[in-house]
């Protein structure tokens, strides 16, 4: 591994998803495909994402969050205790509706649309948040890598729902 420029370069973490690699993920979520086969193509588009890092001369590479669906849902995934909830199912739930819908307004999605991982008992982990993603990129690059992870304090605001 090279030693960092004085100002390395690097992305937020994030890159947008292809319309392939989104129908892979719906695809395995509905059931209608494996989680092997959406790995499989996930890995093509963290490659890309990588080799692309690698030629604009990025410092610090990142996988793009090419196999979550956002920075917070992939968490439901690896931790007991947090379920992903539409907002329109949150708003079955939350006492204050009339607070609640006013946020809901300020969207430019409809409520069915997005999806948050909601804190529904007590919380542990499954299994690694990040172990594999990291490991897979290591595996094909030699440049130092990032990461992305929430932090606690985004967790707990995005997780807690008194009412769940």
């Amino acid at each position: 591994m090279s030693a960092l420029p004085l100002f390395p370069v690097t992305t937020v973490g994030s890159w947008p998803r292809s319309r392939d690699l989104l129908r892979a993920q719906k695809a395995w979520r509905s059931g209608s495909t494996t989680r092997a086969d959406f790995e499989r193509t996930a890995d093509e588009h963290v490659l890309a994402f990588l080799r692309m890092q690698e030629e604009i001369g990025v410092d610090i590479v990142t996988d793009g969050e090419q196999r979550r669906d956002n920075f917070l849902s992939f968490v439901a995934q690896k931790l007991d205790g947090v379920r992903m909830m539409t907002l329109a199912e949150m708003m079955e739930i939350i006492e204050d509706k009339a607070g609640f819908e006013r946020i809901l307004q300020t969207l430019d999605v409809p409520s069915y649309a997005i999806s948050n991982p909601v804190c529904v008992g007590p919380v542990s982990r499954r299994e690694s948040l990040a172990t594999e993603e990291l490991a897979f990129i290591r595996k094909h690059t030699d440049k130092p890598v990032k990461v992305p992870l929430p932090g606690p304090y985004i967790l707990t605001r995005s997780m807690w729902v008194k009412e769940a």
